[in-house]
């Protein structure tokens, strides 16, 4: 932008008439013209034609390089480049905001399939395990032990078993599909549906025996894309003001111009080939409305800043709101074990008093069920610890050491 701009200009012009020079209008023929004695001489050497000279035909041929070369723009220029500059750094902060947001989707993604296979497997145990009871439902029927309510209690139970297991493999199939989907992976061969392959995940779902302190995650905050491009922004904005206010300055520039080629005439023979100056522009009269773009830019300013203020309170909320949430779901999947355990055990008790004739089916039945339901909700308070830990991470910038977390934490199995 500092360099001199330099054209090649080309012009045809064709006059209503070509141009002369009367020789008797200029001194001293003018006055001699008018006397008697000049008169006579005149009409001697052949009348006033004689004295008309060809300045330069009718139409007029010219090409010329010219240069505009600016030394001082009130600080347009020197804004004009910052903002290129600026727009280039806002690209690379909406590149890294990008790259979180699909990394937190990456995450999310996966560990959803993950908890979807969990459920799974947690669902397929119930219904493996009801279909054991009703076995020995059956056999204690035909040994008259039990009422055939007992053993109907027990089929309708593995009935509705095999119902959710049904559900839960159509939910594990969407966060499959989701999942792949997200990676780009193909699952089309030649037009068709390939169902053999599948996506095995083999990261499990994490805890950690104690959450980092807040600090950890507050010192990358102010770091955060969204707050780098409001920066960008609130500098392409003054920036904008800058060169606004630069319109009420003049504009100093260096000008040159050479002939390249001009018709043959007497014109062309007195004008020089080169020329060089200097020159000033000061706008008068604007039409521009110089004074709007400076209140447009200022309030453009403070507009920003006001905007950069309600964004800080509003990531630090969102820090705020997903640290209690990482801690509270890591506080429920700890305590949760003591009640995993007790379902076990009071499941393993259901199913012993049941085989001796000492308990009900349905008793067995609410037992399987607690137990399943415990474990889901735990598995379920590990995937909101790791989805909130994630945004933690994101939101600090340090979302690449996610992998050095689950390396560290302890697997849920």
């Amino acid at each position: 932008m500092y360099l001199p701009q330099v054209d090649l200009v080309g012009s045809y012009t064709r006059l209503d008439s070509q141009i002369e020079l009367d020789a008797l209008s200029l001194n001293p023929l003018n006055s001699a013209s008018e006397t008697i004695p000049g008169q006579l001489l005149i009409d001697l050497i052949g009348g006033p034609g004689a004295f008309q000279t060809p300045v330069t035909s009718r139409n007029i041929t010219r090409s010329s390089i010219n240069t505009l070369w600016p030394i001082y723009t009130g600080g347009k220029i020197t804004a004009k480049k910052n903002l290129l500059q600026l727009e280039q750094t806002e690209a690379s902060h909406v590149l890294e905001e990008v790259r979180r947001a699909r990394f937190t989707e990456l995450v999310a993604t996966y560990f959803g399939l993950v908890m979807a296979e969990r459920a799974l497997n947690t669902q397929q145990q119930v219904e493996s395990a009801l279909s054991r009871h009703l076995h020995v439902a059956t056999a204690l029927e035909d040994q008259a032990q039990i009422s055939g309510v007992e053993r109907l209690a027990a089929e309708a139970a593995y009935d509705r078993a095999r119902i959710t297991t049904r559900a839960v493999e159509e939910q594990r199939d969407t966060a499959h599909n989701a999942f792949a989907s997200l990676i780009h992976m193909d699952f089309q061969d030649n037009g068709h549906r390939v169902e053999s392959r599948r996506l095995d995940p083999t990261t499990p779902l994490f805890t950690l025996p104690q959450l980092p302190p807040r600090d950890t995650f507050e010192a990358g905050l102010s770091e955060h894309p969204s707050l780098r491009i409001l920066s960008t922004k609130h500098e392409q904005a003054k920036n904008i003001a800058q060169a606004s206010r630069g319109l009420y300055r003049p504009d100093v520039f260096l000008f040159g111009s050479y002939n390249v080629y001009e018709n043959d005439s007497l014109a062309s023979d007195l004008t020089p080939d080169w020329l060089v100056g200097v020159g000033v522009r000061i706008a008068l009269v604007d039409r521009s409305g110089r004074k709007g773009k400076v209140g447009a830019a200022d309030n453009t300013v403070r507009e920003v800043d006001s905007l950069q203020k309600a964004t800080q309170r509003r990531l630090e909320l969102l820090l705020d709101r997903n640290y209690r949430e990482a801690r509270q779901a890591l506080a429920e999947h700890r305590d949760l074990a003591s009640t995993v355990a007790l379902a076990e055990q009071t499941l393993r008790l259901q199913e012993r008093a049941f085989a001796e004739g000492l308990g009900r089916s349905l008793d067995v039945i609410d037992a399987q069920t607690f137990l399943a339901t415990t474990q889901t909700r735990r598995d379920a308070a590990a995937l909101r610890f790791v989805l909130a830990f994630t945004q933690l991470l994101t939101l600090s910038g340090d979302y690449e050491s996610l992998f050095s977390y689950v390396l560290e934490g302890d697997e849920i199995q």
